[in-house]
């Protein structure tokens, strides 16, 4: 059984785009293993970390995209 996670920041994804990532990481696993008869079998899960659970280059991605949009 194909396994997915996705992680993303909590509450960033709406209902419906949450749907249609889980039907895009399904279509692309189906189409890496070359067969629709996996289809029935590809669990995503998508997972929502508070935005301070994540980091890059050793900093709080939020101190991060602060300091991005400042320029």
């Amino acid at each position: 059984m194909p396994y997915a996670t996705i992680h993303v920041p909590a509450d960033s994804l709406d209902a419906e785009r949450k749907a249609e990532l889980i039907a895009r990481v399904t279509d692309a696993i189906v189409e890496a293993e070359r067969t629709e008869r996996v289809r029935p079998y590809v669990y995503v899960v998508i997972d929502e970390t508070n935005r301070d659970g994540y980091g890059l280059g050793g900093t709080p991605i939020d101190i991060t995209l602060e300091r991005a949009a400042r320029g």
